[in-house]
């Protein structure tokens, strides 16, 4: 188990190049996925050269992937310069183009998976920070279905697989979970009828998925439990009820929803546990190898392996 146990974290690694302490890193842990922020980018060709180095420097090729979504969510600022808002794209009706020139950008670079779109409804208002603002489509399922299915096709007909977020949505979300475990009371039929509803509609024909840090209590009841550690959220609803049978990746893993909360090892295994394929943990190297310590004692399920396997014949490598 422990040989495989990295094939189901997406790390994060500092800077533009792998230095000799990242390549140790990256030859202990033999992430399955690499995901680049800000920090990874300088240029247009330095950034080629790092995916390649990550291929060549892993034996098996990772899924590289980065969060692309719109001006106000934008690592690769530095070399495409400022995106449209999405009311700039929704205003223009050009969201599949939108989407293909941010797909052409990402191939480009050695990409080959976005974080995007963003699926939560736009249920808050302006006296809510929860760093949702400026990046939803819309408040109704409706037009978040139309708007980022039709980014969705764009951004994968350029070869770049989409991976939106954040199941089973966090639009009623009044915290910020990178800061803390926001607790969302809508009622079950709420939820049902129109958080998932764009995930429900969209799922026939996603890759893969990413799972918030929201919790439910119609879901998981009173005590807090974030989404994506909960086997009644990734296991029953979202594998099961909507039969989603694609890459299930959480949202970052060091975020305070999950290190405030409780243990943080032990909230890396129960999301593998409760239907995770893949784990983020993106900034300290201490924490990757806490993470890859605990899934190496960990039976992972041998059906997240093959749904790996799928993605990644489907959509990794340079000739993709």
């Amino acid at each position: 188990m422990r040989t495989n146990a990295g094939q189901h974290l997406c790390i994060g690694i500092p800077g533009g190049e792998l230095t000799p302490a990242t390549r140790q890193l990256l030859k202990t842990v033999q992430p399955g996925g690499i995901v680049l922020f800000a920090r990874n980018v300088d240029s247009a060709d330095q950034l080629r050269a790092l995916t390649r180095s990550l291929r060549d420097d892993l034996p098996v090729l990772p899924l590289i992937a980065i969060d692309h979504e719109n001006n106000r969510v934008n690592r690769l600022r530095a070399i495409v310069g400022e995106l449209p808002t999405l009311a700039a794209v929704k205003h223009a009706g050009n969201a599949e183009e939108f989407g293909r020139a941010i797909g052409r950008s990402l191939h480009d670079l050695g990409i080959d998976l976005n974080f995007a779109p963003v699926l939560d409804l736009e249920l808050f208002d302006a006296s809510i920070d929860n760093a949702l603002r400026d990046r939803c489509w819309s408040r109704t399922p409706a037009e978040v279905v139309r708007f980022a299915g039709t980014f969705i096709t764009g951004l994968e007909s350029a070869g770049v697989a989409a991976c939106p977020k954040h199941f089973p949505g966090l639009g009623a979300a009044v915290e910020d979970s990178h800061e803390h475990l926001p607790t969302i009371t809508r009622r079950r039929e709420q939820l049902l009828a129109e958080d998932l509803r764009p995930f429900a509609e969209l799922i026939p024909r996603l890759s893969a998925l990413m799972v918030g840090h929201g919790h439910y209590t119609a879901f998981d009841g009173p005590n807090p439990k974030p989404a994506s550690v909960s086997p009644v959220i990734v296991g029953a609803i979202l594998r099961r009820q909507l039969g989603f049978t694609g890459l299930v990746m959480t949202d970052d893993m060091e975020m305070g929803a999950i290190t405030r909360a409780g243990d943080f090892t032990a909230a890396v295994t129960d999301a593998i546990q409760a239907g995770a394929d893949m784990v983020l943990v993106c900034h300290t190297s201490e924490k990757i190898l806490a993470a890859h310590e605990a899934l190496a004692k960990t039976k992972i399920p041998a059906q997240s392996a093959h749904r790996l396997e799928r993605f990644r014949a489907k959509w990794i490598g340079p000739t993709n």
